[in-house]
Order: C-alpha cells, then sequence, then structure tokens
C-alpha cells in the first residue's frame, strides 16, 4: 500500500512540473513569434524607407497598394495572401512582411502612415518621411 501511495505522490508531483512547463513552453513560444514579427517588421520599415527616398513619386491605390516611380522602374507594395510582396515593373514577387492580418498605407504631404496588424494579433504603425538633400544654389 506504502509503495502505491508514494508512486500516486510521484506521478502527482511530475505531473505538476510537467503542466507548469508546458505553459512556460508555450509563453516562450509566443514571445518568440512575438520578436520574430518585430524583427521583420523592423526590416520591412528600413527597406519601405529606403525605396522611398529613391522615389521620384509615390500613390497610394484603396490604402493597400503602395506604388512608387523610382530610377530602377515602377516599384509596387501590394498584398498578396497573408504577405506583403515588392515588385519591380509589374515583375518579381518579393516576399517583404508575412503573417499579415491587416495592413493599410496613408499619404499625407511628405509623411507615409503604415499601419500593420498581424495574424497573432500585434499592431504596428509607423510614420515615414521623405527627405529633401539641401544643395545650396551657387
Amino acid at each position: 500500500m506504502l509503495e502505491v501511495l508514494f508512486a500516486v505522490g510521484l506521478f502527482s508531483l511530475l505531473a505538476f512540473f510537467m503542466t507548469s512547463t508546458l505553459i512556460s513552453v508555450n509563453k516562450w513560444n509566443e514571445i518568440e513569434e512575438a520578436s520574430i514579427d518585430r524583427m521583420e517588421w523592423n526590416v520591412f520599415i528600413r527597406q519601405l524607407d529606403l525605396e522611398i527616398q529613391q522615389a521620384s513619386a509615390w500613390n497610394v491605390l484603396n490604402s493597400k497598394i503602395l506604388s512608387l516611380q523610382s530610377a530602377a522602374g515602377q516599384v509596387t507594395f501590394e498584398p498578396y495572401g497573408e504577405i506583403i510582396r515588392r515588385r519591380v515593373g509589374r515583375e518579381g514577387h518579393e516576399v517583404i512582411l508575412q503573417n499579415v492580418k491587416d495592413y493599410a498605407f496613408q499619404i499625407n504631404g511628405d509623411e507615409l502612415t503604415v499601419t500593420v496588424q498581424m495574424q497573432n494579433g500585434g499592431q504596428f504603425e509607423k510614420k515615414i518621411y521623405k527627405r529633401y538633400l539641401y544643395e545650396p544654389s551657387i
């Protein structure tokens, strides 16, 4: 009888620690996923900022398609399923941001506002400004 009692107690103790371990692993996975989303967001914003600084003109269609005119040609950022893709000259398919639930581009003068909601519930917003180089007249 003592052996059975000891075995049940040991099993209960192991079950308790396993449950708390699994909960911790699950939370760690959620934190890691949010961290990956933030890293992808930062890369997306840097790429977008670079494209905007090189663009001579820009336009937003239906708050979902950003079209930039640059020396390389027409560059578009547009939806494709759960991703935002980059295309140059209406060709190619470069994944710029993935696991996107919803997003919007909005232009206000020399300012572009990008708002993104990720599949896991994370939300990001960034304002990017078109910078002009000052060239003094001679």
